[in-house]
């Protein structure tokens, strides 16, 4: 049985590879902003708070425009599959409009969701937080990552292109270096030095913009010096712009935005409702969801390698191929899960005492990494299906599913368990499970259908 989906294997794990180093990368550099901003705070809570509001109100602003964006590489990889050059190289060209109007409604929303931050300050604050304090220390470092949107687009722009070909450690490689020089202007904005004031959260918000700008310089220098890019770039034409071509990105591109917010929304409500049950509480759920977040980046991964080859047969038409390349990604995401799973089980408090001392926040984080380790097989699940359909442009039905799993299921029966049941986190995390579950399922079985609609032709 291995042997036969092992050509499927080596498919997958050749693209999916370098988007884990990058996701490596990128997760070091979240780790170096936390414990720089923790370092320069000392025993002051103030500065490590003021990132955690910002950050939050960021991402899902950041997490709408990635799924607008992500469009584009199942359409790209489509055209690119039926060695249609010309028409490649025009959703290129329109791409990059796509992403520039995403970047400035993006923006123009950032920076009217700004007085929202000193509301954010008072759910997330921990009792005894001066809150003022905190959502002014906030703001300017809310306003640096506000002014890196547009830079991110066009970075994305490029990217998503680059893997609709199926090229991905161009950006992995970008990714890494932006990395590094965001942890290195870290250490210079956040401490300061001898001709540089210290500027602690703002400094790290300010390393963040200059590393996202050097990130749009080097891939989009990349794209017009590239020879084998070329020929596409000869195809660029004034009048290739076309709302056309905006609409079909945008008609693929919202479904994922709406299941990106939906899905983030679910477990960021579950953090904030955790600090009902005291600092320690609020505190083992986010170590629990960081912990988390490691084994989820490997199914991202395999989720868009599986994005970019099933986009490319669906273009090229041959569709025989696309069952056992479903069966091959399903393979990989559940056998990492299991041993996810297995981690999360047996490391469960040598990995909790890696992020505290309070013995409180370690005992409650190992009670809730038993729950996380039940759901890294539904949330497999239904990342890679998305991410399979998302290849076959089959995303509309997304909308619905998501509704259900976490608007109707989800969150209502976290919050009954946990406050009606007097389960307290334990409860959030159930309705977590409940939610992923019935996404999973539903996902599933809509791939399934698809899949065998297309093979019938």
């Amino acid at each position: 049985m291995t042997m036969k989906y092992s050509k499927y294997y080596k498919q997958i794990l050749a693209l999916a590879t370098p988007v884990v180093l990058a996701q490596v990368g990128q997760l070091t550099t979240q780790f170096a902003d936390t414990a720089m901003v923790g370092n320069f705070g000392g025993e002051d809570p103030v500065p490590l708070a003021a990132v955690a509001i910002g950050s939050s109100l960021f991402l899902l602003i950041y997490l709408a425009a990635l799924g607008l964006s992500l469009s584009i590489t199942p359409i790209v990889g489509e055209h690119y599959a039926r060695g249609d050059r010309r028409e490649v190289g025009r959703l290129f060209e329109n791409s990059v409009l796509y992403t520039a109007l995403i970047g400035v409604v993006a923006t123009v929303v950032a920076l009217l969701l700004r007085p929202f931050i000193s509301v954010l300050g008072q759910w997330m604050s921990s009792p005894g937080q001066n809150v003022e304090l905190v959502a002014e220390m906030a703001l300017p470092y809310y306003d640096m990552l506000v002014w890196s949107i547009m830079p991110l687009m066009v970075f994305l722009s490029v990217k998503q292109f680059l893997e609709g070909i199926g090229n991905t450690k161009t950006a992995m490689w970008i990714t890494l270096g932006g990395n590094i020089l965001n942890i290195y202007l870290n250490y210079i904005f956040i401490f300061g030095t001898t001709t540089i004031e210290a500027m602690g959260a703002e400094g790290a918000g300010l390393a963040t913009l200059l590393s996202r700008l050097a990130q749009m310089v080097a891939i989009v220098a990349y794209f017009f010096l590239s020879r084998r890019l070329r020929l596409y770039r000869v195809f660029f034409e004034p009048d290739a712009l076309k709302i056309s071509y905006l609409r079909a990105f945008f008609k693929v591109g919202y479904p994922i935005s709406f299941q990106m917010i939906m899905e983030s929304s679910a477990f960021i409500l579950a953090s904030i409702l955790a600090l009902s049950f005291g600092e320690a509480a609020a505190g083992a759920m986010q170590v629990s969801f960081s912990i988390a977040n490691i084994a989820w980046m490997i199914t991202v991964a395999i989720g868009s390698a599986s994005t970019i080859l099933v986009s490319h047969i669906y273009g090229s038409g041959d569709r025989r191929a696309l069952r056992p390349m479903v069966t091959a990604t399903y393979h990989l995401g559940l056998a990492w899960a299991v041993i996810m799973a297995v981690v999360f089980v047996v490391l469960r408090r040598p990995m909790a005492e890696l992020f505290t001392d309070n013995e409180a926040v370690v005992v409650l984080t190992s009670e809730l990494m038993m729950l996380i380790a039940v759901y890294q097989f539904s949330d497999a699940v239904q990342g890679l299906s998305i991410s399979m359909m998302r290849g076959l442009q089959d995303v509309k039905i997304i909308m619905p599913i998501v509704l259900c799993s976490y608007l109707v299921l989800s969150i209502p029966i976290g919050c009954w368990l946990a406050f009606g049941l007097d389960m307290g986190c334990h409860g959030l995390v159930v309705g977590l499970i409940v939610g992923l579950s019935a996404a999973a399922i539903l996902t599933f079985l809509r791939l399934r259908v698809k899949t065998a609609q297309l093979i019938k032709g």
